[in-house]
C-alpha cells in the first residue's frame, strides 16, 4: 500500500489505536459472552465445520479462538489454526487454551489478506462475524487468500450479519450505528456474491430467519477442476 499523505498515515494510526483499545476491552467480554449470543452462532459454525470431517481448518478473524476451541471439542483429531490481527484478543485466547488443555488449536497473529500458509493446506476456512469487519479491499484480498490456501473440494463456511425478514431497514440502521459502512456490504447476498466472484460455488446460503437468529450461514466450495 502506498502512503502518499501524512494525513492518511495519521488516520491509519488513529484507527489502529482505536481498534487496539476496542480489542483490549472487548476480548474478555466477548470470550465470556459468546456462548450467550442470539442463535448461538459459534456453536452453529462449529457444528457445520465438524460435519465436513476436515483434517485441517483455518479460522479467519478468529479473535480469542472461541469458535476454534468449539470445533476442537467436536473434532479432537483435526488440526485447527486461528488467525487474528489483534495481540490483545490473542492473549485472551492463549490464556483460555492453557486453561482448557486443548492441544489441537494454534493461534497466530496475522493479516487475513496475507495468510502465512502454503497453497492447498486447508479443508475448511471458517469465520464467525469476521468478514464484515474487513474493509472492502481487504475483504476481497482475504477471499483470494482463502481460495489459495484451500484444497480442491474444500469450503469456506461463514456466519455473519444479515437483516431479518421484514426488518431490513431497521437492521441496516442498527449495523450503521455499531459498525463501519463497509460492514453492510455482507448483508443479503453480498457475502455469497463475493465468494462467487472468486470462483467459489455457493452450495448453501441460509439467510437470517428472525431477530432471534440475526445472521446468515454461507457455505462456498472450491470445486476440484478434475471433477469437471
Amino acid at each position: 500500500m502506498v502512503n502518499t499523505e501524512g494525513q492518511n498515515s495519521m488516520s491509519t494510526s488513529s484507527r489502529w489505536t482505536r481498534n487496539r483499545l476496542k480489542f483490549l476491552l472487548a476480548g474478555p467480554l466477548l470470550e465470556a459472552g459468546n456462548r450467550f449470543m442470539l442463535g448461538r452462532p459459534h456453536q452453529r459454525l462449529a457444528q457445520e465445520v465438524a460435519a465436513e470431517r476436515p483434517r485441517r481448518v483455518l479460522e479467519l478473524c478468529g479473535g480469542t479462538g472461541y469458535a476454534s476451541r468449539l470445533v476442537a471439542e467436536l473434532r479432537p483429531n483435526t488440526r485447527i489454526d486461528s488467525i487474528d490481527i489483534s495481540p490483545e484478543m490473542l492473549a485472551v485466547g492463549r490464556s483460555q487454551l492453557r486453561r482448557s488443555g486443548v492441544g489441537n488449536v494454534t493461534l497466530h497473529r496475522g493479516d487475513a489478506a496475507i495468510l502465512p500458509f502454503p497453497d492447498n493446506t486447508f479443508d475448511v476456512v471458517m469465520s464467525v462475524f469476521g468478514w464484515h469487519e474487513l474493509p472492502t479491499d481487504t475483504r476481497r484480498e482475504a477471499v483470494k487468500e482463502s481460495v489459495r490456501v484451500l484444497r480442491p473440494g474444500g469450503a469456506i463456511i461463514a456466519i455473519d450479519h444479515d437483516a431479518p425478514p421484514k426488518l431490513g431497514r431497521a437492521y441496516r440502521a442498527y449495523i450503521g450505528l455499531i459498525e463501519r459502512a463497509h460492514a453492510r456490504e455482507v448483508l443479503g447476498s453480498g457475502l455469497a456474491d463475493l465468494f462467487v466472484d472468486h470462483r467459489l460455488v455457493v452450495t448453501n446460503h441460509h439467510p437470517a430467519s428472525s431477530w432471534s437468529v440475526p445472521f446468515q450461514i454461507v457455505r462456498a466450495e472450491l470445486r476440484d477442476p478434475r471433477m469437471n
